[in-house]
């Protein structure tokens, strides 16, 4: 019953060999690349298997309807309109419908589920993706709001989902005045009179530059100087209503309006324009292009990647005055985004893992077991455990980690006569008409979560569907896909196992 087809022993051993072909060790390695890793001129024609691979990286799996989509569009067109990060009204009302009570005093529970909901239900998963990954990068979570507060996360979470291939200079600015942002690191305290050195320092060591990169101490007293002004005050217009809530304002009586110098450049007291002021400065004084395009390049790409390729990277995008879509339509069409390095794989993240799976497999559940899912593996939209973020790579695949994986897989499987799944026939949804033997399916199936079976693997798993199991153990039960009782329960189990498999933890 499969029961020794891999475990995580296999598992761990796999990423490790990951983890070697993908970074670029050392600078030996990297020397040693070959150029199809480092080329940053645009594809002219992909394959299937590399269409494939696309949507896998970006749209947390693979799913044939997808693909189809893209191979009418066309590739370029496909990143264009995925890129849009277009608002779909509709879609909008349906995920809040589906998740929150009130909106106007949501609970930080229906905030996560909310997000999870659109992750499982949009068109364009890459529009959930890349705000997850500006989530991660400006790590804020919901758990500093009260209950009169908490409704800024919709605001926060949708700066990241609607505008997160903007201009970065916008976006940065629309960050460090975002009311979240403002509770999360202090900037709602932050007076002329008692500067708040909280969010100067992390503008710079988390957001922009890394650490201790090009700044001083000094830089950052200054600039917390510039960073003061807001305070939370109570909406007005509500007042006497019985439903308060809070609202920032910009106050001038606390702003500093005394000039400062940051960066070796004289900033005068300007009031809220110092915001964007701040940016400015930054962007031009400072290796911010550098910092970013490595960040998105290990997201999306692979580890490490070399001086040669993050310099012609920082000139296209400052060039193109820090235009992210720009930089995200070249990162995807690049060679070096189809090359053997990068399609070496990236560990999974629980969320990339979990709503993949469902998305892939159509086994959707409540969004309650998703988010109690997520809980276990300690990754929930809204709540990074720290300004650094959420962890990355290996730590993922502990043992606990990967026991969590596989109960999530087992809700999706197991919870068949919930709503979600009602009227879903899991096998006349995933195998073709003309695709219905075991080897097949196994194919099928395989191919669907992009999993790489050895041919003693693909064999246990035809065995598998060649067999049943009773309380006196196994017996041969041979395969009858028109048999739908059979055909549910055994793909089901397949599914299970395959998604346990050591290449699917891998995106």
């Amino acid at each position: 019953m499969l029961k020794k087809l891999f475990g995580l022993s296999a598992v761990l051993s796999f990423v490790a060999t990951l983890s070697l072909a993908g970074s670029g060790c050392s600078s030996d390695d990297k020397k040693a690349l070959p150029p199809a890793d480092q080329d940053l001129s645009s594809v002219h024609t992909l394959s299937q298997s590399e269409r494939i691979y696309f949507l896998r990286r970006t749209h947390f799996a693979f799913k044939p309807s997808e693909l189809q989509r893209l191979n009418q569009m066309g590739y370029e067109s496909y990143l264009d309109w995925m890129l849009t990060l277009e608002t779909d009204p509709a879609l909008e009302s349906q995920a809040l419908a589906a998740t929150v009570a009130d909106p106007d005093y949501p609970s930080t529970t229906e905030i996560a589920r909310w997000w999870e909901w659109l992750m499982v239900n949009n068109p364009n998963p890459f529009q959930e993706l890349l705000a997850m990954f500006w989530h991660d990068h400006f790590a804020t979570s919901d758990e500093v709001l009260d209950a009169q507060s908490m409704w800024w996360m919709f605001k926060h979470i949708n700066l990241w989902r609607q505008h997160g291939t903007d201009k970065l200079p916008d976006l940065l600015e629309a960050m460090a005045r975002d009311w979240t942002m403002l509770i999360w690191l202090d900037g709602y305290v932050s007076t002329k009179n008692a500067p708040n050195e909280n969010f100067a320092r992390e503008f710079w060591e988390l957001f922009t530059l890394g650490a201790d990169n090009g700044y001083t101490q000094a830089d950052i007293v200054e600039a917390s100087r510039a960073f003061t002004g807001y305070r939370r005050v109570l909406e007005p217009n509500l007042a006497g209503s019985g439903r308060d809530q809070f609202v920032m304002v910009f106050d001038t009586n606390r702003h500093d309006y005394t000039s400062k110098t940051i960066l070796g450049q004289t900033l005068p007291g300007n009031g809220l324009s110092e915001y964007r002021d701040m940016v400015d400065i930054t962007l031009a004084n400072a290796p911010v292009a550098e910092f970013i395009c490595k960040k998105v390049w290990e997201q999306f790409v692979y580890l490490n990647p070399s001086t040669t390729v993050l310099n012609n990277l920082t000139k296209g995008f400052r060039d193109s005055g820090y235009d992210l879509k720009a930089l995200f339509k070249r990162i995807f069409m690049s060679k070096a985004f189809f090359s053997a390095t990068a399609q070496a794989g990236l560990v999974k993240s629980p969320v990339e893992h979990h709503v993949g799976f469902i998305r892939a497999t159509g086994l959707n559940v409540f969004v309650s077991r998703l988010d109690n899912g997520l809980v276990d593996t300690a990754q929930r939209p809204s709540q990074p455990p720290t300004v650094n973020g959420w962890p990355s790579g290996g730590f993922w695949l502990s043992s606990q980690a990967l026991v969590e994986r596989a109960n999530f897989l087992r809700d999706c499987i197991y919870y068949s006569h919930e709503s979600p799944q009602a009227g879903y026939d899991v096998g006349l949804a995933l195998i073709p008409a003309n695709k219905t033997s075991a080897g097949d399916v196994v194919d099928q199936l395989a191919w669907l979560l992009q999993v790489d079976l050895e041919t003693n693997q693909r064999q246990a798993a035809i065995d598998y569907l060649n067999t049943d199991r009773n309380g006196s153990g196994n017996f041969a039960d041979p395969w009858n896909f028109n048999d739908a009782v059979d055909r549910d329960k055994k793909i089901r189990g397949l599914l299970y196992i395959l998604g346990q498999h050591p290449t699917y933890q891998i995106r």
